[in-house]
């Protein structure tokens, strides 16, 4: 395999191309229109289920993330992938001016000290459904009917991004 088989850089890392991307993105959305209904409801629904496990991600990151000496955000190299971008546009969301890293030898740029300056439903989907050891150990003190719900969520929301993905690109093909 040659050099260029592995990442220089995040994708869509540089400021120019995720500009690019995203005026891309918007024009495709806006000339499909209608049909683009079925792609919007297929965001729409898994931001209701994200939105349904909010709290229960909040309660654990409330309970681990103060106090964490190794948090996730200062080592984890993420970026906003394909269906992330998606979603935040089929939502009519708001987009982060510039992907998270530029550069895999950078930190997340919306770390702060308080944590995620991104609304939980903008950030990537990993951030989302990513528990480190200490909240998976805290989420299995939760009723087993918690953690069922958790689960069954998180796999809807899975194949319903990848549902999403596929009515997008069949529809821009």
């Amino acid at each position: 395999m040659g050099s260029d088989f592995y990442r220089i850089e995040p994708l869509w890392g540089a400021t120019d191309t995720w500009k690019t991307v995203n005026r891309n993105l918007e024009c495709l959305i806006r000339r499909h229109g209608s049909k683009m209904d079925r792609a919007v409801a297929l965001a729409r629904d898994v931001q209701v289920r994200l939105e349904s496990i909010f709290s229960l991600l909040d309660d654990l990151c409330a309970v681990t993330c103060p106090w964490c000496p190794d948090h996730c955000c200062l080592v984890a190299k993420v970026w906003i992938d394909f269906k992330d971008l998606l979603f935040l546009h089929l939502n009519g969301h708001e987009i982060p001016p510039a992907q998270l890293l530029s550069d895999f030898k950078e930190t997340c740029s919306y770390l702060a000290p308080k944590g995620c300056m991104l609304p939980r439903i903008a950030r990537p989907w990993v951030c989302t459904w990513y528990l480190c050891p200490t909240q998976k150990a805290n989420f299995r003190q939760k009723p087993k009917s918690v953690q069922d719900k958790f689960t069954r969520t998180v796999q809807a929301i899975k194949t319903g991004r990848k549902d999403m993905e596929s009515e997008f690109i069949r529809i821009v093909s």
